[in-house]
């Protein structure tokens, strides 16, 4: 991903009064989103449609093909109206579309285009999904304006109060398409919504010179991440106790994982436990041993076993969704409730939350009660304590590495000749951009003291390793973080150069300078 960005932005660019035809530059850089957009929709519906199946060199000529035939499309546009086009991402997105489909017909085959018609639910969550994210992507970089001109005034205090709002409506938002999908669930929110969030943050952190500002926006941050922290700990403080004792088990060095373990090979106290929101596939891939195959071919024979079912987009019933919304407190959002535990079609096997997710967590709790059996939801509370930690370990890395990538890449794209098209650079200069990163390496350090702090936490309470956790969340699902990196980051500078064309005044004054 950094070795892209990098790549991209030393490609020199040329100003835009000079006309389309002058700015080569551009037109490379517009190539390579377009083509890296294109890779993550076809790696999404891999993921998200049953029989899809590509290739690394499907992958590798869809990027080549899109990267060639956008920048074309967009110049074609350009000579017959004006340039840059107004928000030029948003202007001809019909057009990318169309020439997407056409490329993922003749390159993925007539077979895989006529399975994915077959399954038109699915393809209609894949199309709500890639809808969701770039509403979000409009909505932060509408954002960066407003705080912009709200920047030193008494309206900047409650602009700053915004932002947690919008990242829980955009969770929300992003997460409803993914609603069958739990493994992906944290994957695709996190780093999707958190990082916009964290990456609007440290431009917000950037731009103002008010300590009050700071210090609120800082203090907002961690004190959601606290009582995330607080919530943890209260749910894996006795879990590991309570599950040795459900599983007859007196010693005391053992971690989480390997006692989960035990539970599930043992027959009799698994058809015990609770599991009509417990999976038993997985919607993600993973290596699984011969012994390990065998295990799960048993447990999927047993009944009581949840069902996955696609989720519905009926008015009522997102109006009961939102509804559920208002009634939770901020840190259930995308604190997906773990109550799962699936292998996949295709011999694979993961640790998968509960059907129900973090907005039916409320009602979940109502069933937690059997008097003649203590310990009949053990498996369900373990699962949701995995869950809540892999959401906590991810938001907690992803915040920490953000304000520092953003950070070195104001660095060094300050020292390029293209940084007088980058609109969040105006003002910045080789000799005062220290200062003006100040703010966001502090809170890219207290966001690194957060994540030592929730690692000691799951050492302490569950004996896990959580850069092991850590590692096996970004091996898994190695293909679908790095394209939502690649894409996120690009997308996002991509509001930031003048020649995108993207100007939240409307105003568009260089159409007046083209017709003069």
């Amino acid at each position: 991903m950094a070795a892209l960005v990098l790549l991209q932005e030393c490609v020199p660019l040329q100003d835009p009064l000079e006309g389309w035809s002058a700015n080569h530059g551009f037109w490379i850089r517009a190539g390579i989103l377009g083509g890296v957009v294109a890779v993550g929709i076809a790696a999404f519906a891999i993921y998200m449609i049953p029989g899809v199946v590509l290739s690394n060199l499907q992958l590798a000529l869809i990027f080549i093909g899109q990267a060639v035939g956008y920048p074309a499309i967009a110049m074609l546009v350009a000579s017959r109206w004006v340039f840059p086009i107004p928000f030029m991402v948003l202007s001809i997105i019909s057009l990318y579309v169309l020439l997407f489909v056409a490329l993922f017909r003749i390159i993925a085959g007539k077979q895989v285009f006529s399975q994915m018609a077959t399954h038109r639910t699915e393809l209609i969550l894949l199309v709500s999904f890639s809808g969701s994210q770039s509403v979000m992507a409009v909505t932060y970089a509408a954002y960066e304006v407003l705080f912009d001109h709200v920047t030193n005034t008494h309206y900047e205090l409650p602009v700053i109060l915004l932002l947690p709002v919008i990242k829980l409506i955009m969770k929300n938002l992003v997460s409803l398409p993914m609603a069958h999908m739990k493994d992906m669930v944290p994957e695709g929110v996190i780093f999707t919504v958190d990082f916009f969030n964290s990456m609007y943050l440290a431009t917000c952190m950037q731009n103002t010179s008010s300590i009050t500002t700071v210090a609120t926006m800082m203090a907002l941050d961690f004190g959601q991440t606290a009582i995330s922290l607080r919530s943890l700990h209260r749910q894996s403080d006795t879990i590991l106790s309570r599950l040795r004792e459900a599983c007859g088990i007196s010693l005391d060095n053992d971690s989480l994982l390997p006692v989960v373990r035990l539970l599930c090979h043992d027959s009799d106290k698994f058809e015990q436990q609770s599991r009509r929101d417990i999976l038993v596939t997985s919607c993600l891939p993973h290596k699984l041993s011969p012994q390990g195959r065998d295990l799960l071919e048993k447990l999927k024979t047993l009944s009581g076993n949840g069902v996955r079912t696609l989720p519905r987009f009926s008015t009522t019933a997102v109006r009961s969704k939102f509804k559920k919304i208002q009634a939770l407190k901020p840190f259930w959002i995308c604190c997906r409730r773990t109550e799962r535990v699936e292998p996949s079609a295709i011999s694979t096997t993961t640790v998968k939350p509960a059907r129900n997710d973090p907005l039916e967590a409320s009602e979940t709790m109502k069933i937690r009660s059997d008097p003649d059996s203590p310990h009949r939801n053990i498996l369900g509370q373990t699962l949701e304590v995995l869950f809540f930690s892999e959401c906590l370990l991810l938001t907690e890395y992803l915040e920490s590495i953000i304000p520092v990538l953003y950070g070195l890449f104001i660095l060094l794209v300050v020292n390029l000749p293209s940084a007088p098209y980058h609109v969040d650079l105006i003002g910045i200069n080789r000799d005062n951009v220290g200062d003006t990163l100040a703010n966001v390496y502090i809170y890219a350090f207290l966001e690194f003291v957060s994540f030592v702090t929730l690692t000691l936490l799951m050492m302490r309470n569950c004996r896990l390793q959580a850069l092991c956790h850590l590692a096996f969340v970004l091996e898994t699902q190695m293909l679908l973080v790095q394209v939502k990196l690649m894409t996120w980051v690009l997308m996002s500078l991509s509001f930031r150069v003048v020649h995108f064309g993207a100007d939240f005044t409307f105003q568009f004054s260089w159409m007046d300078q083209n017709n003069a």
